[in-house]
């Protein structure tokens, strides 16, 4: 979803929750396999780069965190199911 110059924060926001809401939401796995393609993209030469990598990167945890269940994220022997052999 790009972000247009008619949609601003609030209406972001409950975008994502409508989507959510009719099933549109990516799997897991996906979802962070999106945040690690949009970090790939940035341009590394950009003022915000840094900025944008540190946003994209909490995203990823968040995800990861949701994901792997209660203290999953904690364990650090824990290994997503998408990355179990």
């Amino acid at each position: 979803m790009a972000h247009s110059p008619g949609m601003n924060h609030t209406d972001v926001m409950l975008k994502i929750v409508e989507m959510a809401k009719v099933g549109g939401a990516l799997p897991p796995e996906s979802a962070i396999a999106h945040v690690a393609a949009l970090i790939d993209e940035l341009d590394v030469c950009s003022d915000s780069y840094e900025r944008d990598m540190e946003r994209l990167v909490k995203i990823g945890a968040t995800i990861w965190d949701l994901h792997s269940g209660p203290g999953g994220a904690y364990d650090p022997t824990w290994v997503p199911t998408f990355l179990r052999p």
